[in-house]
């Protein structure tokens, strides 16, 4: 694959994010409850199931970040910052829409969605356009 270096706030953002979602996939797979607090939820279940799915989600999504930042890959990076905004957009409703939300933990998510618009914005443009 054609690669093409990355610039050095790129290079930042997408270490962060992959280191990110590391930290936050690994504390559902190991504390599930601290993490679901972190996420914006408190939800009552017989197991720990959603913990482990979201854990697992998270964890392939930052290695996905780390691979592509690591690799140059300018226009996977892009991709998957814009593709991959989805998921906090929704991580944000859920937490908006649900009765069992910790108060004002819905900002997080949006913010997080608003950094993947613009990273990914900059990633695909090139310079003199």
């Amino acid at each position: 694959m054609h690669t093409e270096k990355l610039p050095i706030w790129a290079k930042a953002i997408g270490y962060f994010f992959g280191a990110a979602l590391l930290f936050i996939g690994g504390r559902f797979l190991i504390a599930p409850e601290i993490a679901e607090r972190g996420f914006g939820l408190i939800y009552a279940q017989p197991n720990e199931s959603f913990h482990y799915i979201k854990g697992i989600r998270d964890t392939t999504s930052g290695l996905f970040f780390l691979i592509f930042t690591l690799a140059n890959w300018r226009n996977p990076l892009a991709a998957l910052f814009l593709v991959g905004s989805l998921t906090p957009v929704c991580d944000m409703i859920i937490v908006l829409t649900s009765s069992s939300a910790v108060p004002n933990a819905a900002w997080i998510h949006g913010l997080t969605a608003l950094t993947a618009w613009i990273a990914g914005y900059f990633l695909l443009r090139r310079k003199g356009e």
